[in-house]
């Protein structure tokens, strides 16, 4: 009758997701603690186990051994160990075992499942963002949903073109679209620039989708506005190395040859 009982409670524990605890695991070792007999239930057949010998661990049905759902057990009263679960697919489930007072409240279940599958939901779940909104935000230096911001202070080529700097500032990085802010600079004072946002490119195929500029054209050094802010939006398989800048020399009507 006790058996019956106890293989009744283990069916119904199984059988039951409602009150599982998800743990998603990563390269760093999850903290669980455990007071008491605990189920684990992975989303594949545990290979091997290792540097489990504070715990008694087993399949959690002896009438079905399916290795995917195991029970721990802890053998003694206190103590941490990190056990590592080799699953079948070759993946590693590493779990920091902390043993606690039986007093305290832990939870029964868990189901174990890999951090991709959490990205996965989570970048199901972003907003859509139009490609001009993404460019307003990046414009606003503002944080954007669902993507990466960096600081770069990066130099970025120019070319044939010597008199110009460019400095590649931010890279906003994400699921539909990767941004980059340039700051574009004249060194010379005797020259000037011109910024063809049209002739943008980058190397290989066509990734460009939008690019403004704050002023087209670039003074000479110390007669005017001799720097601007280019932003572009592309497609999120571009690299700022392949980037090619469409800068020019402006040439005045007297400098042109007859």
């Amino acid at each position: 009758m006790i058996m019956h009982f106890i293989y009744l409670f283990l069916g119904l524990a199984l059988s039951s997701t409602a009150f599982a605890k998800d743990i998603y695991y990563g390269s760093a070792p999850e903290l669980v603690n455990i007071s008491k007999e605990t189920i684990f239930r992975f989303h594949k057949q545990v290979r091997t186990i290792s540097q489990a010998h504070r715990f008694e661990i087993k399949p959690a049905d002896p009438n079905d051994p399916d290795y995917s759902t195991l029970s721990v057990r802890p053998r003694f009263t206190k103590g941490t160990t990190k056990v590592a679960f080799v699953l079948s697919d070759g993946s590693v489930v590493t779990l920091k075992l902390r043993i606690v007072s039986k007093k305290r409240n832990t939870d029964p279940f868990y189901d174990l499942k890999p951090k991709s599958l959490l990205i996965e939901r989570s970048e199901k779940n972003l907003p859509v963002i139009t490609v001009m909104d993404f460019m307003k935000s990046m414009d606003k230096d503002a944080q954007i949903v669902g993507y990466k911001r960096e600081v770069k202070r990066k130099w970025v080529s120019t070319g044939k073109i010597r008199g110009v700097s460019a400095k590649l500032l931010r890279v906003y990085s994400g699921k539909d679209y990767k941004g980059y802010v340039i700051e574009l600079r004249n060194r010379y004072k005797s020259k000037k620039y011109e910024v063809n946002v049209d002739r943008l490119k980058f190397r290989g195929a066509p990734l460009a989708i939008i690019t403004l500029v704050d002023d087209e054209v670039l003074l000479p050094k110390g007669t005017g506005k001799h720097k601007t802010l280019l932003k572009i939006v592309a497609k999120p398989t571009a690299s700022i190395s392949d980037l090619v800048l469409p800068i020019s020399v402006v040439t005045s009507k007297k400098d042109k040859k007859i």
